[in-house]
């Protein structure tokens, strides 16, 4: 077996801006592989020039999402001003409805084959030590984070049907016949950016399918991972 780090990351708010503006409006209901990589970097103290380099080979890192609490958006208006000359000057504002993630909260699981960033890592989260503030997407948006322990996990290939508790990339299916749409679940389709080079250029994504309300999604998929506590999970 192979172990892995586990630890929930919560916040009373979060937006994930998604990519169609620059001043998008919207918010993903998942961090996206790349922000995670950011707050994972700035616990342990990357610096922002270099920390992408570490993440460059999924067969160097693994990370699944599972949400923790259902999804819930409110929205309200961010004045946006104008800083290109004095901006204790105010003389332009542009008001933007933005939509908010409430009470957002997630269970990450992370894994490096680079040891200094895997100890590293796990000592932060041990102690609830960050060299840098993390937040939820905006940089007002201030974030916590708990660990929930090293764990053990194994690779299963088996093609029956499971209970997913992460969030699952559609690359991963089986095929195009392998979720089970319950009655009462809200399952959702969202294309994100999954990879992000060092230049900040996204050179890959995905569709990710999730259930709003937390609920696992009962699929087949290609191959998921097991932890000790029977926790079925799938790397983006």
């Amino acid at each position: 077996m192979t172990k892995i780090l586990a630890f929930r990351l919560w916040g009373d708010y979060a937006h994930f801006k998604k990519y169609y503006t620059t001043t998008s409006p919207l918010t993903f209901e998942i961090p996206p592989p790349p922000t995670l990589i950011g707050i994972i970097s700035a616990i342990i103290g990357l610096d922002k020039d270099e920390y992408l380099s570490f993440f460059q080979n999924n067969d160097e890192y693994k990370l699944a999402i599972c949400l923790d609490k259902p999804v819930k958006k409110v929205r309200w208006s961010l004045n946006l001003i104008d800083t290109k000359k004095h901006f204790w000057i105010i003389h332009n504002r542009t008001q933007i409805r933005t939509e908010f993630l409430k009470d957002a909260s997630y269970i990450i699981y992370c894994q490096h084959t680079n040891s200094d960033i895997y100890n590293r890592l796990k000592k932060h989260l041990q102690n609830h030590e960050s060299v840098y503030s993390i937040s939820l997407g905006l940089s007002e948006l201030l974030a916590n984070y708990e660990f929930l322990g090293e764990m053990e996990y194994e690779f299963n290939t088996s093609t029956d049907w499971i209970n997913l508790n992460s969030v699952l990339p559609y690359s991963q299916l089986l095929n195009d016949n392998s979720i089970d749409f319950g009655i009462d679940q809200e399952i959702f389709k969202i294309n994100y950016p999954i990879m992000m080079d060092t230049e900040r250029i996204v050179h890959k994504r995905d569709d990710i399918i999730f259930e709003r309300n937390a609920k696992p999604v009962r699929c087949r998929v290609k191959q998921f991972a097991e932890t000790e506590k029977g926790d079925k999970i799938v790397f983006i």
